[in-house]
């Protein structure tokens, strides 16, 4: 049974260990039909009837085409383009008999649906899944980071999700500590070009975003959550709730109440264009989809330029669980972090975090791993996460426009003798959630701690080769179930420390 809860109410290797490589044979085909057309696309062209149009994501072969090559061969054919900058993909809207077409123009390697993603979040009332910042920060020993005079300082995160309030939470003020936010105000149909069309040149993902923005959350709440478990200051609550790199600079790419193949690309694309501007080291992405690793996947594609850059990206490893083979895809990238949902491994627990922590196989092991963490495959090299972090019961940052994440931790947040009770002091400006989606910027918050203490020299592979060998052993715990075991930041932080 999926337990996107979130995502539902929105509509929404070890370094010793051999490279990981293609997924094991028991993996659920997702060839592209004809080479060319990812399944979903083809589902929607079987149904669509012939003058409708579909959005699609265009991945070309760069070493024997070029984006305005590929660009001017779509509106020849008729269809509507949006290029992007950074990225070796084009997006458009066609019809089934221009995407037949398309489909056979030189070096186009695959095509995809403009699908839609999903959030991995719990609300805390919903799910009942929802660990406090206070606790989950000393759990990882970030708390013991900080004694060091080591807090992220300036080092650029960005949280690509549903956006920021840094107008109303003063844990996230903008512009001082989310030093740019950005809200996504078109679709793709919005910002086509078609042959003839002005204006010239076409225009970029980059242009669907509004800048400057003190408040890029629209309804949601996943994204300001997500940030302050990164980055939060602690000022609303005296200190009490501050996230793991406090000290690191927020830059918030805001993709909406539901999220689209498209708007994360562009996130992605405006990441690039403005990396060296933010200094930007790392990603959060606590979203993602179902379905086998596709390393044309335009996400993936997406994943690998940033980390080809020098940024490191870190996903999300899913909802799904605890059956087995239910990552998410975008998690097992080789080139990613993938991360799972653990309790805290604090004692005493005020928040009782173990109860969601239960053991599923009947072995009888410890409280560790949270039930609905996706779990990979036992004994393949691909399929596993990489890292597990808290992500059970965490107090963070309040929007005061995320309505939808707000109602859903009603129950839990205003029950003062619940495990994820928050004082009416601090009610107004945190509220409580869980999954795989706030374990995630646990992770993100030690990689800017780290980079700190390199002084920002560290490359993606170093960051996660570092946090694998550094990680708590989990014994009783698998690979594919655990990864390589519990994030420790101050193992991480003191392996990389420049003396």
């Amino acid at each position: 049974m999926r337990r996107l809860i979130l995502a539902a109410s929105l509509l929404l290797a070890t370094a010793c260990e051999a490279p990981r490589d293609v997924a094991s044979p028991a993996r659920p085909s997702f060839q592209l039909q004809a080479g060319v057309l990812d399944p979903a696309l083809a589902t929607a062209l079987a149904s669509a009837a012939p003058t409708a149009t579909l959005e699609i994501i265009v991945n070309y072969d760069e070493t024997v085409t070029t984006r305005d090559a590929i660009s001017n061969a779509m509106l020849d054919l008729g269809a509507g383009v949006v290029q992007f900058k950074h990225l070796e993909l084009v997006a458009g809207v066609a019809s089934p008999q221009q995407i037949s077409a398309i489909a056979a123009v030189p070096g186009i390697q695959s095509m995809y649906l403009n699908r839609q993603l999903q959030y991995y979040g719990h609300g805390g009332g919903g799910g009942l899944y929802a660990v406090m910042l206070h606790e989950s920060v000393p759990t990882i020993r970030a708390d013991a980071v900080h004694a060091m005079g080591i807090t992220g300082k300036g080092m650029g995160i960005a949280i690509l999700d549903s956006g920021i309030d840094g107008l109303y939470n003063p844990d996230l003020v903008y512009p001082t500590h989310t030093v740019q936010n950005i809200k996504v105000i078109f679709n793709l149909s919005d910002v086509v070009t078609f042959k003839g069309q002005a204006p010239k040149p076409l225009k970029q993902g980059l242009d669907i975003f509004a800048e400057n923005l003190p408040n890029s959350e629209t309804s949601v709440g996943h994204g300001t959550h997500v940030a302050g478990i990164t980055a939060a200051l602690g000022t609303a609550s005296t200190g009490y709730y501050k996230g793991v790199a406090p000290g690191a600079q927020l830059v918030g790419i805001g993709t909406g109440d539901v999220l689209f193949i498209f708007f994360a690309l562009a996130g992605f694309d405006y990441i690039l264009e403005h990396q060296q501007d933010y200094n930007i080291k790392v990603v959060n992405n606590s979203w993602g989809t179902s379905g086998a690793f596709d390393p044309k996947d335009p996400i993936n594609k997406a994943s690998k330029k940033a980390h080809d850059r020098g940024i490191t990206i870190v996903f999300a490893a899913g909802n799904d669980g605890p059956d087995q083979n239910t990552l998410n895809p975008y998690s097992v990238a080789p080139w990613v972090i993938g991360v799972a949902a653990g309790c805290k491994l604090v004692s005493p627990d005020p928040t009782n975090s173990a109860v969601h922590c239960a053991d599923q196989t009947g072995q009888n092991r410890a409280a560790i791993l949270a039930d609905f963490s996706s779990r990979g495959i036992p004994g393949d090299k691909l399929y596993h996460p990489d890292i597990t972090a808290p992500g059970v019961h965490i107090v963070s940052t309040r929007a005061s426009t995320g309505t939808v994440l707000n109602a859903l931790d009603a129950n839990h947040d205003f029950d003062l003798t619940s495990t994820c009770a928050i004082s009416l002091a601090n009610e107004a400006y945190y509220t409580c959630a869980s999954g795989t989606s706030m374990a995630t910027p646990h992770v993100v918050g030690v990689v800017a701690l780290m980079q700190e203490a390199a002084g920002g020299t560290l490359s993606p592979d170093k960051v996660a080769s570092t946090i694998v060998q550094t990680a708590r052993p989990l014994p009783s715990f698998a690979l594919w179930e655990v990864g390589s075991g519990y994030l420790d930041a101050l193992a991480a932080v003191q392996a990389v420390k420049k003396p």
